[in-house]
């Protein structure tokens, strides 16, 4: 677990840095872990970690084209595929999405623009439904103060599902 929190560490600095995970921090995240689910579980422990990470990449994918996740935090929880076993990984995903609801929430009620995309997209929404017309989703609203990271998300729910037991 300490090569996975000192993956996590590392992304969470470069995400609040400069707003991107880096892919050599995923490789080496991914590359660690499974090597070492290779070494505690063999050759089957390594084959589920992989089949974890490609779900993972298949159940967040479609959020990413909706601009909903970035592409780092989707390689993230890949990573975090390699490492955990499945009943952790499913625990630790889940508080991660929970906290950062739960700070998409706080940055709702402080700051404006959180507000005004909040506002953009049920318009949006509503459009399409009675409509039935997808226009271009306008993603320059976004301003960095109103994005979720979930690098920090993950790396809280690590520690508290590793303390957890």
């Amino acid at each position: 677990m300490v090569i996975l929190i000192g993956v996590l560490i590392y992304a969470v600095y470069t995400d609040m840095r400069h707003y991107k995970i880096s892919n050599l921090c995923i490789m080496a995240g991914m590359i660690s872990g499974l090597i070492m689910t290779f070494v505690s579980y063999s050759f089957a422990g390594a084959a589920s970690a992989v089949i974890q990470a490609a779900a993972i990449f298949a159940v967040f994918y479609p959020f990413y084209l909706l601009g909903g996740l970035g592409a780092g935090d989707i390689k993230l929880f890949m990573a975090l595929g390699c490492f955990l076993q499945r009943e952790r990984l499913i625990g630790c995903l889940l508080t991660a999405l929970l906290i950062a609801g739960a700070a998409s929430a706080v940055k709702m009620l402080i700051f404006e623009e959180s507000r005004q995309r909040l506002y953009y997209l049920g318009r949006y929404i509503r459009k399409a439904a009675f409509t039935g017309v997808f226009d271009e989703y306008e993603t320059d609203l976004a301003q960095k103060r109103s994005v979720i990271r979930l690098s920090l998300p993950v790396l809280i729910s690590v520690i508290l599902n590793c303390a957890a037991g």
